[in-house]
């Protein structure tokens, strides 16, 4: 129950303060990301790869500025680098540079 309760807290300030769990899993949130970006089309992702997809929600979230790839199960998947995506989406650099929303 007190486990239920703490995870409640955190949700709730996630939520509330739109702020980020800067001790979350960029790898496992980076995944998460990729298998979401699988089923929009191009014009729900912005014209975005899904790489460069992957890292601009890592760079809006603050998360996972040295991640380069995704493992998982044997596969090694490749991660848009933040240059990339800057060229693509200037407004980013903020996030990139520790403006984004954080705690």
């Amino acid at each position: 129950m007190a486990l239920a309760r703490k995870l409640l807290i955190v949700i709730w300030h996630v939520l509330h303060g739109q702020i980020v769990d800067q001790r979350a899993d960029a790898e496992r949130v980076a995944f998460k990301l990729m298998v979401w970006s699988w089923k929009l089309t191009d014009e729900q992702r912005g014209g975005l790869t899904s790489r460069q997809f992957i890292r601009a929600h890592l760079m809006r979230l603050g998360i996972g500025n040295d991640l380069s790839s995704i493992t998982r199960g044997g596969s090694k998947r490749a991660v848009a680098s933040v240059e990339e995506v800057l060229a693509l989406r200037p407004e980013l650099r903020s996030a990139s540079t520790g403006g984004g929303t954080s705690t």
